[in-house]
């Protein structure tokens, strides 16, 4: 239909057959006008779409004409249905948790506290920086759930290292049954034969995965990256990504995903190498306009975009669910073979390493001396690649001979002399704090090196030693493909697995759960880094771990006394990586550096310097401080949020119940599923319902199959193909162990309103009525004859499309049809008898009650629902001017931050020219960048005028009038 008038934001239009809501109507030079809309009925839900009123049928949907359709289901079935399912997909206000704290955990008071600061959040962004083994993959999981139940998180991206993906996907689906597709190299293959050539996957798929070296290394993804948009991106151990002093392709790629998406959340527990750049990087990834470009800042100024705590923050909250660690020291006395190598190690001297230590290397002696403490194949490969260059360089060379004779005594080292070796093998065998032969599947051993070649000998000549079979034993290190390291991992976790041992590279000691088999972790060599003593630790010494991590330290001592002081060095690691697990819970905060390379250096340095192992320790003291409170000293004291963020708490962060019609998920699913059973048989299949155990099974019809296939990851689908959800969180949980006893993921699935299969049922229930039709059923109490309640869903938008104001309201209606008042949902649920099924289903004769009465009054409802939503509306648009006031306040205070950077920074000096070119680009690029930000918050907080209004339903009285008594009222 042409329409002589332009359509008022926030109306609701019919057009193509599907219901859209208009955000915006512009005039066209040709003539009508162009809507931007977003879809609201279940296929175009949230998608974006233009139409023109010259060329679409445009029909304006008018609440007022909504037709009451009397529901003669049982007990009125089909009407408490389908008022749930609104219910369910209605806009939640508030920063209380509605959500998230359901899922399949343990939840925690602290797990909350992420979500809770988002949810204060105009833009939801944050860096969780939470230390090792808390739970960040939980707490962005909660955080997730809580954007999706308030329509915030449709499109998700997640983006993680190689080996982490597989877990981050169980993760998320088994406790949260959000179903992200992984794009390993297996999935992006399989995904490229499913959809057309040259289609961006990211726009295919609304929920992935993918590994920061996969957008690396594929340079067709920065294309697909730059034209796609998600409503949330998670990037995990985030600090891959920062600033380190040059510009990676990592950082670049984050820096892009990070202009690509509403939310952003950012998961590190290193969120910084000590360098305020590196930390203001991560920081500006997260809101580019608070800190400008190479500018200090305090904490003061950033401490509203991240979160961290240490396991002494929560402690008492964790105490059944942080065991105390058992720590030992493994030493063992040097062979006479390795005493011989490590006389002539102490005694080499070595032309090519100089006077002295070198910056940002270590010398070569110290190298062959970290290789030997690790094994002697480390120390002989490192010999072999030195002996080689330099016989290439020079066959005269005068380190030859040297290296020469110290590889001919480090070959004489076999496995019987190699004391680490044989140490392990009688510890593991004899010691009673280490017995352990391999056979209790769920005590199973973590072998921690750093060095390939001790990798290898150790997978060679341990399983021999120790009686395992070969399958008993797995390697894991970053050479392997990115399938191979996942499956090792989910092996080692399972039950029914043969695996007992793995033995690890330092690339299994980030974010990996290792812990579900296993409270034993062996270093094999020490570290030379704290950090790195942190991730080793926290694969088996983090949250859920059920019995007291045992750490074992394994060591050779030689009889040498120049060698002896140099592992002096690492024994004192050893004591400050303990003393940090008992205090401030970060090791790195001893040596103050951040970076993995650059405290192995600081190692170095201090052993080739001749630096006292006492004077060494003395550097290290006063470690038990937060490192955060190091990198702005004393700023961190007098802290202040900026205006317009939310004050930092300390208090539980708070959660809510949203009213229901239903007892639980279960009843209103098994409900739903039943029905639909009754009404399209030849569609939905029969449902097998255990009310004891709130589990239902069923294989789906071919609509649901079409979504699901879609939607799920093959591992996510049953091998039967019959699905099971069940509401028993400790029943889900223990099918989430069990599952790791198997070869498959969890076949009982997480019955709650994130389910994919729960969004599809709330949709179908929905549109049960049909369109612009609302159901009329009898309420077992709380009305006399003749009078109803006009349900009445009142919603009003931002200029973005996003309800931001959600009131469902009860208009009442006497027996003549006149407005008496207007009751809140939980007053009119509970005044009806319709709350949360805790009264029995009314009864349905199934005879129909003349609705026409009723049907009249629906504009005044209408009427009576604007006028009590309109203080309400007023409050709440007050309260909305008065934040943009504040937001847009402060944007202005940043950008003359940024303006004021840019001319100190010209002012240094230079060319006029120059600089004058480079002050019209950098205020072009900081009016843009201010320009859009003031923009999306002026959307974001600008309420469209008019108000959003649904009719719900009809509730008149058990014993409503007949229809002629109801005639003569009208009359009257």
């Amino acid at each position: 239909m042409s329409l002589s008038q332009p359509p008022a934001p926030g109306s609701r239009a019919l057009i193509r057959d599907e219901e859209w809501l208009v955000q915006h109507a512009d005039q066209c030079a040709q003539g009508g006008w162009q809507l931007s809309c977003i879809g609201v009925s279940e296929t175009v839900r949230n998608r974006h779409a233009l139409f023109l009123t010259a060329l679409d049928d445009v029909t304006l949907i008018d609440p007022a004409q909504t037709e009451l359709v009397f529901d003669d289901s049982p007990g009125f079935m089909a009407a408490r249905l389908a008022i749930e399912a609104r219910l369910r997909q209605s806009a939640v206000q508030g920063d209380a948790l509605v959500l998230g704290q359901q899922a399949v955990m343990d939840t925690l008071p602290f797990q909350l506290d992420p979500a809770h600061h988002v949810l204060q959040q105009l833009r939801p962004r944050l860096l969780i920086a939470d230390t090792v083994g808390l739970g960040k993959t939980l707490e962005a999981g909660i955080l997730t759930a809580e954007l999706i139940r308030r329509g915030r998180a449709r499109r998700i991206l997640v983006v993680t290292t190689k080996s982490m993906m597989r877990q981050f996907q169980q993760e998320f689906w088994n406790r949260f049954t959000i179903a992200l597709t992984r794009l390993d190299s297996a999935g992006i293959q399989r995904i490229r034969r499913q959809i057309p050539a040259n289609h961006n996957p990211f726009s295919y798929y609304d929920r992935t995965i993918i590994s920061v070296d996969t957008l690396k290394r594929d340079s067709e993804y920065r294309h697909y990256l730059e034209s796609a948009w998600w409503d949330l991106i998670i990037i995990d151990e985030a600090h891959n990504v920062s600033y380190k002093g040059n510009r990676t392709q990592s950082n670049r790629l984050a820096d892009l995903l990070a202009q690509r998406s509403d939310a952003l959340i950012l998961l590190t527990a290193t969120p910084h190498n000590g360098k305020k750049e590196s930390f203001a990087s991560l920081v500006r990834m997260l809101d580019p306009t608070v800190l400008p470009p190479r500018a200090d800042y305090t904490r003061s100024d950033v401490e509203h975009l991240f979160i961290r705590r240490f396991k002494s923050d929560v402690r008492e909250q964790m105490k059944q669910d942080f065991p105390e660690r058992q720590v030992f020291r493994l030493a063992a006395q040097a062979s006479a073979a390795e005493n011989l190598a490590f006389d002539a190690l102490a005694e080499l001297k070595l032309a090519s390493d100089g006077g002295g230590a070198r910056d940002g290397a270590m010398l070569f002696r110290t190298v062959l001396e970290k290789a030997l403490f690790s094994s002697p194949a480390a120390c002989l490969q490192t010999l072999k690649e030195r002996i080689c260059r330099l016989e290439a360089r020079d066959a005269t060379h005068p380190d030859l001979a040297s290296l020469r004779d110290l590889q001919a005594l480090v070959q004489q080292i076999e496995p019987a002399q190699f004391s680490k070796l044989q140490h392990l093998i009688a510890q593991l065998k004899d010691d009673p704090h280490w017995r352990w032969d391999g056979r209790a599947a769920d005590d199973r051993l973590v072998l921690f090196t750093e060095r390939i070649e001790t990798l290898k000998f150790l997978q060679q000549h341990l399983p021999a030693a120790l009686g395992l079979k070969a399958d008993a034993v797995a390697i894991l290190h970053g050479q392997l493909p990115d399938q191979d390291i996942q499956q090792t991992v989910e092996d080692f976790g399972r039950g029914h697995s043969p695996l007992r041992l793995l033995i690890a590279s330092d690339v299994a000691s980030e974010g990996l759960n290792l812990h579900y088999q296993s409270h034993r972790l062996i270093h094999f060599d020490i570290p030379w880094s704290l950090m790195v003593f942190q991730q080793r630790n926290g694969r088996v010494d983090r949250y859920g771990q059920t019995q007291p991590p045992k750490i074992g330290y394994l060591y050779t001592q030689p009889h040498n006394e120049r060698v002896r002081g140099d592992l002096r060095y690492l024994e004192i690691l050893i004591e400050k990586d303990e003393q940090a697990a008992k205090n401030i819970g970060d090791p790195s905060a001893f040596m103050g550096l951040y970076d993995e390379d650059a405290e192995t250096l600081e190692v170095a340095k201090a052993i080739e310097g001749n630096t006292t192992a006492e004077a060494f320790a003395q550097q290290l003291a006063g470690g038990d401080v937060d490192p955060f409170e190091l990198l702005w000293g004393d700023a961190a004291n007098s802290a202040t949020p900026p205006a317009g963020e939310p004050a930092p708490s300390t208090a539980p962060s708070p959660t809510a119940t949203l009213p229901s019609l239903f007892a639980g998920h279960y009843h209103y699913a098994r409900d739903g599923l039943r029905w639909l059973r009754q009404h399209q048989p030849e569609q939905q299949p029969a449902v097998q319902a255990d009310d004891a155990t709130r589990t239902l099974s069923f294989q789906p019809g071919r609509d649901l199959a079409q979504i699901l296939k879609r939607n799920l990851a093959p591992e996510m689908w049953p091998t039967d193909n019959t699905f099971a959800l069940c509401a028993d969180k400790r029943t889900v949980e223990a099918a989430i162990a069990q599952s790791r006893d198997g070869s498959d993921w969890p076949q009982l699935h997480y019955l709650w309103p994130l389910h994919p299969i729960a969004q599809w049922l709330d949709y179908k229930l929905m549109a049960a009525f049909g369109r612009q039709r609302a159901p009329l059923l009898r309420v077992p109490q709380g009305l006399h004859a003749g009078e109803a309640i006009i349900l009445v869903l009142a919603q009003v938008p931002n200029r973005r499309g996003q309800a931001m104001l959600a009131e469902w309201l009860g208009v009442q209606l006497d027996a003549r049809g006149q407005v008496q008042t207007v009751l809140s949902l939980p007053d009119t649920l509970h005044r009806t008898g319709l709350d949360g099924g805790q009264n029995p289903a009314p009864a349905n004769d199934g005879h129909a009650p003349d609705s026409r009465l009723w049907q009249q009054a629906l504009p005044a409802v209408i009427r009576a629902a604007e006028a009590y939503l309109r203080p309400i509306k007023q409050a709440f648009d007050a309260d909305c001017r008065q934040r943009l006031d504040q937001e847009l306040t402060k944007l202005a205070t940043l950008r003359d931050k940024h303006l004021a950077q840019m001319e100190l920074e010209l002012a240094q000096g230079g060319i006029e020219q120059v600089r004058a070119a480079q002050r019209q680009q950098r205020e072009s690029a900081t009016a843009d960048l201010f320009g859009q930000y003031q923009q999306w918050v002026r959307d974001t907080l600008q309420l469209d005028d008019r108000a959003q209004f649904t009719v719900v339903a009809a509730l008149v009285s058990q014993q409503d009038a007949a229809p002629q008594d109801m005639a003569q009222g009208a009359a009257q």
